[in-house]
């Protein structure tokens, strides 16, 4: 299936196509990128769906070859964006420093840290934010915590958004239950008797 997804990129570059050809395709895209341009190859992604699902599952690799094909290429459409955006996110399991260094106003850290998957289901929108924020507490660099941070917010707001519209009912047997208040009792105090004056007495 991976070979039969690459037959455009073999037959744009003339090399014989074999079992092999997957591990430098991301090579032959930007080898294409010098030839023909970053913004031709982009709109390939719209115009040639083998060439458009050969990228997006390099990108979610995570390998850094791929992570340059998509910080060179540029989403003509919305499809492309959404695409891209999907790809990044799974690819930030495996490379989170890498693909928060790609992450900017092309491809947003809400966008790719937001779970844009098209369908997930509570259980699959749980596993990936564990997996996802796992791999965020693996990043070190100083120059980016910041954006992973940011990330992270991104991911938490997506999780409860997403788990309030699949499964309402599952945001209400997950949430945390506050501990009881302690009602304070008021301590009465007894009443004083007040004592009548003897009107029976004399001077």
């Amino acid at each position: 299936m991976i070979a039969g997804a690459l037959l455009s990129i073999v037959a744009a570059t003339g090399c014989k196509e074999s079992r092999w050809t997957p591990m430098g395709s991301a090579e032959l895209v930007l080898s294409e990128m010098k030839l023909r341009g970053a913004p031709a190859v982009s709109r390939r992604l719209d115009s040639d769906e083998n060439f458009g699902r050969t990228v997006m599952d390099g990108i979610a690799t995570g390998d850094s070859v791929w992570l340059e094909v998509a910080a060179k290429l540029t989403p003509a459409s919305s499809a492309a964006e959404a695409s891209l955006s999907i790809a990044l996110a799974s690819a930030l399991n495996h490379a989170p420093t890498r693909v928060l260094k790609v992450l900017g106003d092309k491809y947003p850290v809400e966008e790719v840290c937001g779970m844009p998957f098209l369908r997930a289901d509570s259980a699959a929108v749980v596993g990936y934010y564990d997996s996802a924020t796992a791999s965020l507490q693996k990043i070190a660099a100083d120059s980016l915590q910041s954006m992973r941070v940011e990330c992270r917010a991104a991911l938490d707001d997506a999780k409860e958004r997403r788990l309030e519209r699949i499964n309402p009912s599952y945001l209400i047997k997950n949430k945390p239950v506050a501990p009881p208040r302690r009602v304070r009792r008021s301590v009465t105090k007894p009443k004083q008797t007040v004592t009548a004056p003897d009107s029976g007495s004399s001077d």
